[in-house]
């Protein structure tokens, strides 16, 4: 079970769900959210041995991307066009970066379970993956909610190990940061995080991220790329002087130009700051590459080949030959585009009629780079929730995604995601679904 409520015993039910009704306020002030109906009143809970599994297959289904990618190519040019993208396609690209294993710097895979069994659908892996700070946060405040609590204190909850800690870590060893090195985290006032659209307050928000890094010796800072300048000396600038290194938390796929974003693209080329990571890592997250993990099978490994076939839905990348397959299996398939991020142009089959599922399947040939996924039934998360309108608390069984974090290989804490009482299937923050942390058991 991922999940353990049902296993729980009453009197521990009971009192996860007083304590969440007494907290959640302040457990969810802060975090990014477009729900302003629905908070949850404890985060999900899980046997530590299992987060472990799942941390286990994540990692292995990320060694298997970057081997599916050496197998067609050696730089990053070579792979852009394995991958059939044009030119310009991945902001910031080196096209003639060799691929190694530093563009596995930051892992986060989106897993289903279905009867128990978990399933990676998309495999985000590149520096900017986002909830991090949330859930550390969310699962940090829901522990300190319930210390003192005997009935709790019997279980032994913990959280996992901070994914905020880890990416630090991470970055401080890729980039051989020094005391005297200052680095900016840097993040896009375009993008669709809450609240992100507005630059000072955003770097008010993100202060705590900021407060953490320099608890953990780094001469840290948030600043919003298309803000960034060059001096006379060709350095990358923020408010406060020249930086030596970028935590770059912006997904580099259709930035909209700015001088700031010229400015490190200039400075990155010529070697005056260090970046983790570099924008190839972005071409590693293509759903494409869940098909030609497919195509490989029989060069892989046994025991690689089992997992490619018990962990990752069968994945085919859309062609004119399949449309009548398409067309016949609509209730056992997924369409995606491959390229895309955080459920944009995601049709789920046996959500829509045959004629919206023709209609989607002929404007993706049309376009092109579009992938059919075997769907994912989902198993459902018991969840008690409260209505901030009226204070009342509901429970419902909810489809939910969890997305365990890897950072130079770390596993991390994880990004829960959940739908609400009524919602549609689609587990996507953007759609109104909300996020948790993990908490975990001996």
């Amino acid at each position: 079970m991922i999940d353990l409520w049902h296993q729980l015993p009453e009197a521990t039910r009971t009192a996860l769900v007083a304590r969440g009704r007494e907290s959640w306020p302040q457990v969810y002030d802060g975090v990014a959210t477009h729900n302003k109906e629905w908070r949850p009143l404890r985060p999900p809970i899980m046997a530590a041995a299992t987060y472990r599994s799942l941390t286990d297959v994540s990692a292995t289904v990320a060694r298997l991307i970057l081997a599916a990618c050496w197998r067609r190519a050696t730089t990053a040019g070579e792979l852009r066009r394995a991958l059939g993208l044009p030119v310009g396609y991945i902001d910031l690209l080196d096209e003639e970066l060799p691929l190694t294993e530093e563009l596995l710097g930051g892992v986060r895979a989106d897993i289903l379970l279905a009867d128990g069994t978990p399933y990676v659908v998309e495999a985000n892996i590149d520096s900017a993956l986002g909830g991090a700070h949330d859930s550390d946060g969310v699962a940090r405040r829901f522990l300190d909610a319930y210390a003192g609590d005997p009935v709790l204190d019997e279980v032994g909850l913990a959280a996992p190990p901070s994914a905020v800690d880890a990416r630090y870590e991470a970055v401080r060893a890729a980039l051989k940061l020094t005391e005297s090195d200052r680095l900016a985290m840097v993040f896009t006032t375009g993008g669709t995080y809450p609240g992100s659209q507005d630059g000072l307050a955003m770097i008010k928000v993100l202060e705590p991220f900021s407060d953490r890094g320099r608890e953990l010796g780094l001469d840290m800072r948030v600043y919003p790329v298309e803000w960034l300048t060059l001096d006379d000396a060709g350095r990358l600038c923020v408010d406060d002087g020249p930086i030596d290194a970028v935590l770059r938390m912006f997904v580099p796929q259709g930035m909209k130009p700015s001088d700031g974003l010229q400015a490190l693209h200039t400075a990155v080329r010529a070697g005056a700051v260090r970046m983790f990571t570099h924008t190839a890592s972005w071409l590693l997250a293509s759903k494409t590459i869940f098909a030609w993990l497919w195509e490989d099978l029989a060069l892989l490994s046994g025991e690689d080949a089992e997992v490619v076939r018990r962990h990752v839905p069968r994945t085919e990348v859309l062609s004119a030959d399949l449309r009548d397959e398409a067309m016949t299996d609509q209730n056992h398939l997924v369409l995606k585009p491959s390229g895309s991020y955080g459920g944009v142009g995601v049709v789920v089959g046996p959500e829509v009629t045959p004629q919206t599922w023709q209609d989607a399947v002929d404007a993706a040939l049309d376009e092109g780079c579009y992938i059919l996924q075997a769907y994912v039934e989902v198993d459902r998360l018991t969840m008690q929730f409260v209505e901030i309108a009226t204070g009342d608390t509901r429970e419902a069984a909810v489809p939910f995604c969890i997305a365990p974090y890897l950072f130079a290989g770390t596993p991390c804490g994880a990004y829960l995601r959940f739908t609400v009482p009524g919602a549609g299937p689609v587990v996507n923050v953007g759609q109104g679904a909300l996020t948790s942390g993990l908490l975990l058991v001996p």
